[in-house]
C-alpha cells in the first residue's frame, strides 16, 4: 500500500495490451474508413481469420516459451504439413478435410516431437536445435515437392471458402474461439502446465521436485506440432495451390504474439489470453498499413520492432522482481 492507504494500481502487461489495442482500434475508425473501411465486416472477418491461424499456434509456442526454450522451425514445420495435406487431398478430390487435418496434426507432433527428443536427449539448446531443424525441413522440403503441390480441387479450399457458420463467421474463427476457451481453462487447472512454469523457473527445482522434465517437454512440442497442424490447414487452404515456402516467416509473427502479449522470453510466466491479444495485435497490423497506404513491406519490420520492445519490457519487470525480492530479505534481516 502507499503512504495514505490506498493500493497502488497496477497494469498488467496484458492490462497495457488491452488498452492500446483500444486506442488503436479507435485511431483505425477515424483514420482508415469506419465501419465502410477497416472495421467493415469483410475486413473483420479477415482480420479474425489471420487471428485464427496466429493464435493457435501461438498456444504451443506459448507452452514451449515458458520454459524457457524456443522453437523457430514453426514456419518450416507448417509448410511440410501444409504440403502434406494438400497432397493426401489430392490423391482423391473426394477426401474429406477431417482426413487430410488429422494427417497434418500427426506430421507436426512428429516433427516438433523430434525437435524436443534432440534438445533433451542429447543437451543441446532449443534455438540451435530447431535452426538446424528448420534448415533442414525447408530444404527437404523443396527437394521433395520442387515448388509447389497446384491445381488443388474443391475438397481442399472448402476450409477457407465454404465452411462457415451460419453462412457468416468463418469454421476457423470459431475453432481458434473454442481452442480459447480450452487452454484459458487449461493453463488455469492443469497440472502439466504448472509443470512447464516450474521448468521454467527453475529446471533443476523442477527435477529435484519429480518432474519428468524431458517427458514434459516432448509432450509440449508435440502438442504445439498438432496445434501448428490446424493453423497450416486455415492458412494454406485460401488457395488451390501451396508452395514449399508457405510458412516462410511464420513462426516470427508466433514468437512476437507471443511475448507482446506478457509472456517472459526467459521463461516462467505467461498467459494465454495475454498471448491473445498479442495476436490480435499482430492480425491488426498488416491490413492497418494498407489502409493507412503505408507499403506492406514495413510489416516485418513493425513485428522485429514489436519482439525486440517486448523482450526490453519484459527484462526490466524481471530486473524489477528480483531487486524487490533482494529488498524483501535484506527487510527481514534487519
Amino acid at each position: 500500500m502507499s503512504s495514505n492507504g490506498k493500493k497502488k494500481l497496477v497494469i498488467t502487461p496484458e492490462g497495457f495490451l488491452g488498452i492500446l489495442l483500444v486506442v488503436i482500434v479507435v485511431f483505425l475508425y477515424f483514420t482508415a474508413g469506419g465501419t465502410e473501411g477497416f472495421l467493415s465486416v469483410q475486413s473483420i472477418m479477415n482480420i479474425l481469420i489471420v487471428f485464427s491461424y496466429i493464435f493457435i499456434a501461438s498456444i504451443g509456442m506459448t507452452m514451449i516459451i515458458i520454459t524457457g526454450n524456443i522453437d523457430v522451425s514453426f514456419g518450416s514445420v507448417l509448410s511440410a504439413i501444409a504440403i502434406l495435406m494438400a497432397g493426401i487431398s489430392k490423391i482423391n478430390n473426394n477426401i474429406p478435410f477431417v482426413v487430410f487435418l488429422a494427417g497434418g496434426m500427426i506430421l507436426g507432433a512428429i516433427l516438433c516431437g523430434l525437435n524436443a527428443l534432440l534438445m533433451t536427449k542429447f543437451r543441446i539448446p532449443s534455438l540451435v536445435v530447431t535452426l538446424a531443424t528448420m534448415q533442414i525441413y525447408s530444404g527437404a522440403l523443396l527437394w521433395f515437392v520442387e515448388g509447389s503441390i497446384y491445381n488443388l480441387t474443391s475438397n481442399w479450399t472448402w476450409f477457407s471458402f465454404e465452411a462457415n457458420l451460419f453462412g457468416v463467421l468463418p469454421l476457423s474463427v470459431v475453432i481458434s474461439f473454442v481452442l480459447l476457451i480450452i487452454s484459458i481453462l487449461f493453463f488455469r487447472y492443469s497440472r502439466f502446465i504448472k509443470r512447464l512454469y516450474a521448468i521454467g523457473n527453475n529446471r533443476q527445482g523442477a527435477i529435484y521436485a519429480g518432474i519428468n522434465v524431458e517427458k514434459t517437454m516432448i509432450i509440449a512440442y508435440m502438442i504445439s506440432g498438432m496445434l501448428l497442424g490446424i493453423s497450416s490447414a486455415i492458412l494454406a487452404t485460401a488457395g488451390n495451390r501451396v508452395t514449399a515456402t508457405v510458412g516462410n516467416n511464420f513462426e516470427m509473427r508466433v514468437i512476437a504474439a507471443v511475448i507482446v502479449g506478457g509472456t517472459s522470453a526467459m521463461g516462467g510466466s505467461g498467459t494465454i489470453y495475454g498471448t491473445a491479444l498479442g495476436a490480435m495485435l499482430l492480425a491488426i497490423v498488416s491490413p492497418a498499413l494498407v489502409f493507412l497506404n503505408i507499403n506492406t513491406y514495413w510489416t516485418e519490420l513493425f513485428y522485429g520492432a514489436i519482439i525486440v520492445i517486448a523482450i526490453v519490457v519484459s527484462a526490466i519487470q524481471k530486473v524489477k522482481t528480483a531487486e524487490k525480492q533482494i529488498l524483501k530479505k535484506e527487510f527481514k534481516i534487519k
